[in-house]
């Protein structure tokens, strides 16, 4: 994929889950031999080997970077998600619009896990926006979540309308976990216009602001990718292990959202928890090739 960067947005919590979606990847032959920009205002992340070792660049964003930051209103947010420089950390995503030189921007959030090859021709596809269109957490109950009101029909009809790639309205509550952008999707422009829209009305979170951004860029092209690309472990955790071996060779990328195998606490590891740690553990040489190395190329 010429004139393409793949872009991360962290802090050191996600250096850990990286490793392994890195190592998925490669092990997949996907998105292979594309730059990657990492935006950090964590100084673990910008001195930590492994991200020195696979990283294009690193943008690490000090008080001045953090600055445009600041106006975006918090009132919305939970208490314990603010911190000092801006409501939401995840508000720094915005920066997956600004421009750097690159046709094309790939973000994809470090919590994941790649499963099968991805087409990279449908993620070049002549749109300006790509991502995958978010299913309701209230259809999809799991652990000790009320389950009195789930219909289990009703959750797979919002899944299976998502099988296939589809044009739809622009940013129509998309989960950025994996957005593709280009063209017209970025500019500084566009990026000044995320943060005026988070500072003039507030958001819950970042992701329905990112996706009230993607409405407004001007004749904007949507395409809503495949449930595929952004199968979020509350999906198959709420519809059963069997769902999941089902589909298992048609997902893209795993979303491990909510719950992160890396940080089990109390919770007894289910299924995907355990394919997680198995990843995990068959990456561990090729990160420490990789580190050694001093970058990703062979």
């Amino acid at each position: 994929m010429n004139d393409t960067a793949i872009i991360f947005v962290m802090n050191w919590k996600y250096i850990r889950p990286l490793k392994v979606l890195l190592y998925s990847l490669y092990k997949q032959n996907s998105l292979q031999n594309i730059p990657i920009i990492m935006v950090t205002d964590d100084k673990r992340v910008l001195h930590d080997p492994f991200v020195r070792a696979v990283c294009h660049s690193i943008e690490f964003m000090g008080e001045e970077e953090l600055a445009p930051f600041s106006s975006i209103r918090g009132e919305k947010i939970a208490e314990k998600s603010k911190v000092a420089f801006a409501p939401k950390y995840t508000f720094l995503k915005f920066s997956i619009f600004k421009e750097r030189g690159f046709k094309r921007h790939i973000f994809i959030d470090a919590d994941m896990l790649c499963l099968n090859p991805l087409d990279e021709e449908l993620l070049a596809a002549d749109y300006h926006v790509k991502a995958m269109k978010e299913v309701a957490s209230s259809h999809f109950p799991i652990r000790a979540e009320d389950r009195s009101k789930f219909n289990e029909a009703k959750s797979l009809a919002s899944v299976t309308r998502a099988f296939e790639p589809q044009e739809n309205a622009p940013g129509t509550g998309i989960n950025s976990g994996f957005v593709v952008l280009e063209n017209g999707a970025i500019s500084d422009d566009v990026f000044d216009l995320a943060i005026s829209v988070a500072s003039s009305e507030a958001f819950g979170a970042e992701q329905p602001a990112t996706s009230e951004v993607i409405r407004r860029i001007p004749d904007c092209k949507f395409l809503e990718l495949p449930i595929w690309y952004n199968a979020r472990r509350r999906v198959f955790e709420s519809l059963g292990e069997t769902f999941f071996d089902q589909h298992a060779d048609r997902i893209k990328l795993l979303h491990y959202t909510p719950g992160k195998p890396w940080v089990l606490g109390d919770r007894t590891p289910d299924y995907l928890d355990k394919l997680w740690l198995k990843w995990e553990q068959d990456s561990l040489e090729w990160v420490d090739e990789v580190t050694i190395r001093g970058s990703l190329s062979d």
